[in-house]
């Protein structure tokens, strides 16, 4: 019996806390009806699922689906690296490794391009690296969908980076030598119309190819400037505080961005830090990027 009493009270209980919620909102309680918001559940896309649409185009020669029917609150920036993450674990699952890792769209005119807030990163595979011996000697490159060309200040590291890195002084303790390259990324989508910089992201920022030439005594990188012909006529030129303006600067957010984002920069790996002058189309013929202190030649065939 005194059970019974005490299980009827908590209902009786119940239903006035229930109906005193139900009346006491400030809008009701002025006269006026307000409608109750639903419950929304938020959805956790498949990344592994998004990813594997990346890797199956990529492995097949096929331009790279947009992710544009993902919900607005999904397509933010860390979860494009997410899939960007994953999208490489399947890339280096058949014998490919991480060489290193590229800036992008550290350019203003880059970020503007693609309506970006900020720059980004993306891993480089030991596939699309040509190291440079002789700079004289012309590298000869197959033309490919989506080529597309940028000169660039990369750099080798001397030491292991797992966490943020504080200022530009402990970077340079971090970086054993720099290197005049070239960058051969490729941006092929299914559609560009429908590309935002997710999609970008997601897909590894245009991750192909890149050209390393020999060490450089640089004392100032800040202070290269760089010209770009094809045969024989310049196409493009400028300074390397294009990057986010100045070289370390552009560095120490680059390689900050990676580890965040749950990469480890490995000893040995080389970090590009985003175009000098311009990204341009790639076209067949042939090439010299003069960076002052030595110029890389290279030919691109159809």
């Amino acid at each position: 019996m005194i059970l019974r009493k005490k299980t009827s009270i908590y209902f009786l209980a119940a239903i006035l806390i229930l109906n005193s919620l139900s009346v006491s909102s400030p809008l009701q309680a002025a006269g006026k009806e307000t409608a109750i918001a639903p419950i929304v559940a938020v959805i956790n896309p498949d990344w592994n699922s998004e990813a594997e649409k990346l890797y199956e185009a990529a492995s097949a020669g096929l331009p790279l689906p947009a992710m544009e029917t993902l919900p607005a609150e999904a397509r933010q920036l860390p979860n494009a690296y997410r899939i960007q993450k994953i999208f490489f674990e399947k890339l280096t699952e058949k014998g490919d490794a991480v060489a290193g890792f590229k800036g992008a769209l550290t350019a203003q005119a880059q970020m503007e391009r693609f309506a970006a807030d900020r720059p980004a990163s993306a891993p480089l595979l030991t596939s699309g690296l040509t190291l440079i011996e002789d700079p004289a000697v012309p590298v000869e490159l197959q033309a490919f969908p989506g080529m597309m060309l940028e000169v660039e200040l990369t750099y080798k590291t001397k030491a292991k980076i797992t966490a943020p890195v504080k200022d530009e002084a402990e970077l340079k303790e971090l970086i054993e030598s720099v290197h005049p390259s070239i960058e051969v990324p490729q941006l092929y989508f299914q559609d560009m119309s429908k590309v935002a910089v997710f999609d970008i992201i997601a897909a590894g920022v245009g991750s192909k190819k890149f050209l390393v030439g020999p060490a450089a005594e640089l004392s100032d990188p800040d202070a290269v400037s760089i010209k770009l012909e094809k045969d024989g006529e310049v196409i493009n030129e400028g300074p390397a505080t294009d990057a986010l303006g100045g070289q370390w600067k552009a560095l120490l957010w680059i390689v900050n961005n990676i580890v965040e984002n749950g990469y480890v920069i490995e000893e040995g790996q080389y970090i590009m830090t985003g175009a000098l002058g311009k990204m341009l189309p790639a076209q067949p013929g042939e090439y010299k990027a003069d960076f002052g202190f030595t110029a890389l030649q290279f030919k691109i065939s159809q």
